[in-house]
């Protein structure tokens, strides 16, 4: 017979045999590699970064309809240089392989019939709403004549690398945040040959003003995450043996798109419809005539596009559009120019962030390391589903875990990543 594995004592607290009760429950800490957004974690909560990072604890079902649409909104972008027909079955493969997923998902913890199929048609919704938005932006021209995004990328001195890649490599000993792990995801990758230098692309979509969005980009640990770590593959010639660059490619900067989110989804106001005058009969406006619009059939998504082009342009039904976009266009840039990497002050801020991230992604993973933030638990006017293990004692995690449908996804585990930390930096 198999040895018994010694059952783990129930904690009293939140010290070390909280740790062993959580490992005993299957339920063992990692040491995770420091992406972009660990640094406002950190900072929003670190025991929501121990919950979500460190035992890599997830809601099964867990949506936001800004970070759904967003990621399907990037899935289309890297796909920009192929053909609008490989890059549709390409999206309808991805659409397809995600609805299969939340199927198991779905089966998994006992979610059927109705409540099911409100998950896969939000997801379908959320599909096309992004790919709307995308198919859009992409070609819009806007009144202050800055290049469209597809003109953007396909300028003749930019010679794409690549997209959707990642980037794993160990900070070098020699910085003084000290030896730890480093992941960045890129939404594109291009050279610039005549100026012999490497640039970032990162879309970003928003509800707001893309001016305003753009606006605090270079303070953000994000573009000198990215910056940070291309430059130390470039100093370790990791990018010159990838895509066969000359030995002494820099690093020209991050450039971000932002590009507003129309206000419209894709619905039952993209059903075909024929315009009907109609008489009113009653009320203050007795006896006037208006045009109404009988719908008929399902909502097209050639209908979404159109109704999605008047939005951008102001135009149609949107005309009250027009005035803000002459001010500030819905789709804008900006650049943060690599050169910013030889400014001590910028460099030492970001070591620092890093630092503090280091404090929590090396000590040991006992829950009391990790204070508690409270002021984050109601969001967007919903309690947090992480709530539940801020206000009971470790011994009830283990069951919160089954009861509330959480799950342990590794966040690197699908990456496709063209540098990978096994190979070491010095």
């Amino acid at each position: 017979m198999p040895p018994e594995v010694e059952k783990a004592p129930i904690p009293t607290g939140r010290g070390r045999d909280a740790q062993r009760w959580m490992e005993y429950h299957g339920y063992v800490d990692t040491t995770p590699s420091i992406r972009s957004s660990d640094y406002e974690g950190v900072l929003h909560c670190p025991f929501q970064y121990y919950l979500s990072r460190r035992l890599n604890l997830s809601p099964a079902l867990r949506w936001s309809k800004a970070l759904s649409r967003g990621s399907w909104f990037h899935r289309r972008l890297e796909l920009y240089k192929d053909t609008p027909k490989v890059a549709s079955l390409a999206m309808e493969k991805m659409l397809q392989d995600r609805l299969e997923e939340l199927e198991e998902i779905c089966q998994s913890i006992g979610i059927k019939g109705e409540s099911k199929d409100k998950v896969m048609e939000r997801e379908k919704r959320d599909f096309w709403c992004a790919l709307g938005w995308y198919e859009t932006a992409l070609h819009l021209e806007t009144h202050q004549k800055i290049p469209t995004v597809h003109q953007f990328l396909s300028q003749s001195h930019f010679k794409h690398l690549d997209s959707e890649a990642g980037i794993r490599l160990h900070m070098p000993h020699t910085h003084k945040a000290g030896k730890v792990m480093l992941t960045g995801m890129y939404d594109i990758l291009l050279y610039h040959e005549p100026q012999n230098t490497v640039f970032i692309v990162d879309a970003k979509t928003t509800a707001g003003d893309p001016q305003d969005r753009l606006l605090t980009c270079p303070l953000e640990f994000q573009t000198q995450h990215y910056m940070m770590i291309l430059k130390i593959a470039i100093e370790n010639n990791l990018l010159q043996s990838k895509y066969d660059l000359p030995e002494d490619v820099g690093v020209g900067g991050m450039i971000h798109i932002a590009v507003q989110k129309p206000t419209i989804d894709f619905g039952m106001k993209d059903r075909d419809f024929e315009e009907v005058e109609h008489i009113l009969q009653r009320g203050p406006r007795k006896g006037q005539t208006e045009v109404r619009r009988n719908y008929i059939g399902e909502p097209r998504f050639d209908n979404y596009i159109a109704r999605c082009n008047d939005w951008y342009r102001g135009q149609g039904e949107y005309l009250h559009n027009a005035e803000k976009w002459a001010m500030s266009p819905p789709i804008n840039y900006s650049l943060t120019y690599g050169s910013l990497l030889s400014d001590k002050d910028y460099v030492d801020e970001y070591y620092s962030r890093v630092s503090l991230i280091r404090q929590y992604v090396q000590c040991k993973a006992i829950p009391k390391n990790f204070p508690r933030s409270i002021s984050h638990l109601r969001q967007f006017g919903r309690m947090s589903p992480y709530t539940p293990f801020y206000m009971t004692p470790p011994k009830e995690w283990p069951d919160i875990i089954q009861a509330q449908s959480f799950m342990q996804v590794d966040r690197d585990e699908d990456v496709r990543f063209v540098v990978d930390a096994s190979i070491n930096t010095t």
